[in-house]
């Protein structure tokens, strides 16, 4: 703008007024109402310097950048302070969204075009983008560091890979049935992610839903409960702790338990009482110690609660007749052993490793599980699996 220009232009006079009496803000907009763009970018600047809050700062700066002319001075000033003061908020409050890095990668783009090549190379770093680092620092001549990243990029893709493939297998095992190797599939996509937390709470999930112990509640559709148990000792009681809860009032907490141990002719389990409140009877007399369970008969935990069992070889089989719990059934069996489970028999039978239960295809294959149709392989059972064999309807409790 020349000098007559200027000195005749009311915009001009006001912005040169308002800058001597600080107010940078109108004199930056008059500076640029009266077409002195380099002027109104000098004020946006002060204002930056002067600003009481990073926030502030950056609103002045973003303002300056608005109106510094393209290739300028001023604007490759405005773009690397702004850039500067956008990665130290960033670094300053965190980055963990998507929304922080998009916020680090203007940072780097800005300081790219003002030409601080080391500090976007730095930028984009932080934000895991190595292609985006070696390019800033190939513009800068920043061959060691350009090199770096260009590994460090290879190693990512590479982890990206393994993350693909991980994620395709935990998909896989986990509709598939075979939960361990799910869980392994986790595990390698928690230590290959750049960002695992989405991964951590799967896994946390499934950990959570794990059946472990040696004990597993199975809910038939129409109502009926078969809890199969394969532990050395099986507790009877109302305390939810117990492995076979009775909710009858004339049980005690801990009322009873099963003791199973291996026999060269299958399984021996005996009948002990824990020390309840009512006694545990066999043919209407109290039991004292221990009494074999073998054939079949009934004993009662109280006079409110009967139970009749039938032992067969390696399994105990346990059925409610009288009681809250009336018609509910048991299965008590050793590890290791495939036992047939009532009413799927001879479609499915069920064998616990190291704790866990695994749902054993029978003559007929036709199971779903969680609503998908599976063709072969055993079942790892999780809490809130859903299944179909032949017909009846199961969900895991």
């Amino acid at each position: 703008m020349s000098f007559l220009k200027r000195l005749f232009s009311a915009d001009y006079r006001a912005a040169v007024a308002a800058e001597a009496a600080g107010d940078l803000e109108l004199a930056a907009e008059r500076y640029a109402l009266a077409g002195h763009r380099e002027a109104a970018v000098r004020m946006h600047l002060l204002r930056a310097d002067r600003a009481p809050s990073r926030a502030d700062e950056i609103a002045a700066l973003r303002d300056a950048l608005h109106w510094a002319p393209d290739g300028s001075p001023e604007r490759r000033r405005a773009s690397r302070a702004l850039g500067a003061a956008l990665l130290v908020k960033c670094q300053a409050e965190g980055i963990a969204t998507d929304r922080d890095r998009h916020r680090v990668r203007e940072a780097a783009e800005l300081l790219l075009e003002s030409g601080d090549y080391r500090g976007a190379g730095q930028a984009f770093e932080l934000i895991g983008d190595q292609g985006g680092a070696a390019r800033a620092y190939r513009l800068g001549g920043l061959v060691d560091l350009m090199e770096q990243a260009l590994s460090r990029g290879e190693e990512r893709l590479e982890r990206q890979r393994e993350l693909r493939e991980a994620f395709a297998d935990y998909e896989l095992h986990l509709k598939g049935g075979a939960r361990d190797q799910a869980l392994a599939a986790l595990r390698r996509c928690v230590a290959a992610a750049d960002r695992p937390a989405e991964y951590r709470r799967l896994l946390d999930d499934l950990e959570s839903r794990l059946v472990a112990g040696g004990r597993v509640v199975l809910q038939l559709r129409r109502g009926e409960r078969i809890t199969v148990t394969a532990t050395p000792r099986v507790s009877l009681g109302r305390d939810p702790l117990c492995d076979l809860v009775l909710r009858s009032a004339g049980v005690s907490r801990r009322h009873a338990e099963i003791e199973v141990e291996r026999s060269p002719g299958g399984a021996r389990f005996t009948l002990r009482d824990a020390g309840s409140r009512n006694g545990t009877l066999i043919g209407g007399l109290p039991v004292a110690g221990a009494v074999p369970l073998s054939g079949g008969g009934s004993f009662a935990l109280s006079e409110d609660c009967s139970i009749d069992f039938e032992a067969d070889g390696d399994r105990l089989a346990l059925r409610i007749e009288r009681g809250l719990d009336r018609g509910q059934r048991a299965i008590v069996t050793l590890e290791g052993v495939a036992v047939p489970l009532p009413d799927l028999s001879p479609h499915a039978a069920l064998r616990f490793e190291r704790g866990r239960p695994f749902l054993l295809r029978g003559e007929e294959p036709s199971v779903s599980l969680n609503g998908e149709r599976l063709a072969v392989g055993d079942i790892q059972l999780l809490h809130g699996d859903h299944l179909t064999v032949a017909a009846c309807e199961i969900e895991v409790a």
